[in-house]
């Protein structure tokens, strides 16, 4: 290899981090899983990433440096062509890295594994083609490792997949045996499609009060996250263990069930996503048939929203000990709003012949709904009412959930942390009772399998015809064109979706809707840094 190969290896350096980070991460955020990833392929992300300006600009260029083996003069022409080629890639990325809009992995020993063997890959075939003097496939080479990098890192992924089951599957046992003899902690599970990781947070920082609790941090929700917690984290001094947990299939709650072993479980809501995963909603029933069984065996409690139809819908075992709960006269748990004044709710909150009055900061009917269950939750753990009244005045919104930003003459709720129909719906509700301008910001729903059009089909007919929304920003969707052209259907004005927030962030009220809207938020908080 001669100085111009190198040099045009140090220039494809920072694409290759690029390209491999990126799938990397997606990887990662679909937790490994193929069902997962299947239902990314099935989306625009995914096509959008395969196929753009640089990887359409890339296939032609391999297709031209194979003609370097018949044509070795050639050579010269392709190493100007592929220098310059990365070098505009080079100034792309450093542009994202400035504007920091980078997507990284999380540094986890899988992480540090897959890369080690990649990086070793790379610098066997760098060595192989120093050794053999085989330089000139070493133009197509390069390409090929950008094309082929989601394959790439499949195929590392698999060769590490023995030993990352194997390690994975100790930690489970080790911390199912470990959870078993901890009798002297309550563990309550939270679960299910929206809505956990706030009602973790609520129960969670009232307990704590008084209690050692410990929780699941953040939306760390899978098996092999809550083995590790379990395993490092459990301790003795711990009174609480408040877990939020998530199955993507049949058969995997009941591996869930075994690592907490928990005594009081929550089903907060059932809706479509994720629908691609257990394929029906009688699967997604199923599964919780699994937990039911485990619940009534050990004469445990579990807490319904019974305000959510799928759930009402559900067969439960008659013996089992249910605590609905809703605003209906007729369920267990129940709530009444009184007033919303001065950024204080107060509600009527009845339970087992309690009735009671509370205070707290937390706004709107979504959050009252959801603190009905954690009350009731904190009487049948034997709290008295003067405590839950002291603790409600403390509660707030989690990071990133519900949070409400006041910044002079704008507002800006930040909910990049989860989205869900109702969710939105809820929050459709709380920026109506503002007379402010209303901007919505909104990324798409995913994992909806084939309901994912119709569903946001409806939430943007909704939308059109509340005719209280002024504007609206499409973070990166999958239905974007869809969305614009069934918004016009319904008379919203076209001119009132905007591209970005520089002239619509003084005296307005705007709503963060889900992970890719965060960006823009971010973008809006460095205005008042600065």
């Amino acid at each position: 290899m001669i100085f111009e190969h190198y040099l045009l290896l140090i220039t494809t350096i920072l694409p290759l981090i690029y390209r491999y980070s990126f799938w990397l991460y997606t990887i990662q955020l679909k937790e490994y899983r193929w069902d997962r990833f299947k239902e990314y392929l099935t989306t625009s992300q995914w096509k959008s990433a395969l196929i753009n300006i640089w990887t359409v600009t890339e296939i032609p260029l391999l297709i031209i440096s194979l003609y370097t083996f018949i044509n070795k003069p050639f050579e010269i022409i392709i190493w100007n062509v592929l220098f310059v080629y990365f070098l505009m890639l080079n100034l792309f990325i450093i542009r994202k890295i400035i504007k920091k809009t980078l997507l990284k992995p999380k540094i986890t020993w899988r992480l540090i594994l897959t890369t080690a063997i990649l990086i070793f890959w790379l610098a066997c075939d760098i060595i192989y083609f120093k050794i053999t003097w085989s330089v000139t496939f070493i133009y197509s080479y390069l390409l090929w490792l950008l094309l082929l990098s989601p394959i790439i890192i499949f195929i590392t992924i698999f060769i590490t997949l023995p030993l990352i089951n194997y390690f994975k599957n100790k930690k489970i046992n080790k911390a199912i045996t470990k959870s078993n003899q901890k009798d002297w902690v309550i563990k309550i599970w939270i679960t299910w499609s929206y809505w956990k990781s706030s009602i973790k947070e609520y129960l969670s920082s009232i307990l704590e009060q008084d209690w050692k609790t410990l929780k699941t941090p953040d939306n760390i929700n899978t098996e092999l996250w809550v083995s590790n917690i379990v395993l490092t984290k459990l301790k003795k001094s711990y009174k609480y263990f408040v877990a939020e947990m998530w199955a993507y299939k049949i058969w995997e709650i009941n591996t869930l069930w075994n690592i907490v072993n928990h005594k009081y479980w929550f089903l907060t809501a059932i809706w479509n996503q994720h629908l691609w995963l257990f394929r029906t909603q009688k699967n997604i029933q199923i599964g919780k048939s699994e937990i039911a069984n485990k619940i009534l065996k050990n004469k445990w409690k579990l807490y319904l929203n019974w305000n959510n139809k799928l759930i009402r819908k559900t067969h439960f075992n008659k013996k089992l000990e249910l605590v609905k709960y809703w605003s209906l006269s007729w369920c267990d748990a129940k709530f009444k709003i009184i007033w919303i004044k001065n950024n204080i709710t107060e509600f009527e909150f009845n339970y087992n012949k309690i009735n009671v009055k509370f205070k707290t900061e937390l706004l709107w009917k979504h959050n009252i709904l959801n603190l009905t269950w954690v009350i009731a939750c904190c009487y049948d753990l034997w709290l008295k009412t003067n405590e839950i009244k002291k603790y409600l005045k403390n509660i707030k919104a989690p990071k990133n959930t519900l949070n409400i930003i006041k910044k002079k003459k704008l507002i800006l709720i930040d909910d990049t942390y989860n989205l869900s129909e109702n969710w939105l719906y809820a929050w459709l509700d709380v920026i109506n009772s503002f007379k402010w301008d209303k901007i919505l910001v909104m990324d798409d729903i995913l994992e909806l399998w084939n309901d994912a059009k119709l569903i946001h089909y409806e939430i943007w007919k909704l939308i059109a015809k509340n005719n209280k929304i002024n504007n609206v920003l499409f973070c990166w969707v999958n239905y974007k064109d869809s969305f614009e052209e069934w918004l016009i259907k319904w008379w919203f004005n076209k001119k009132n979706i905007i591209n970005n927030l520089d002239n619509y962030w003084k005296e307005s009220i705007i709503l963060f809707e889900w992970k890719k809207a965060w960006k823009y938020l971010d973008k809006l908080k460095e205005l008042y840094v600065q």
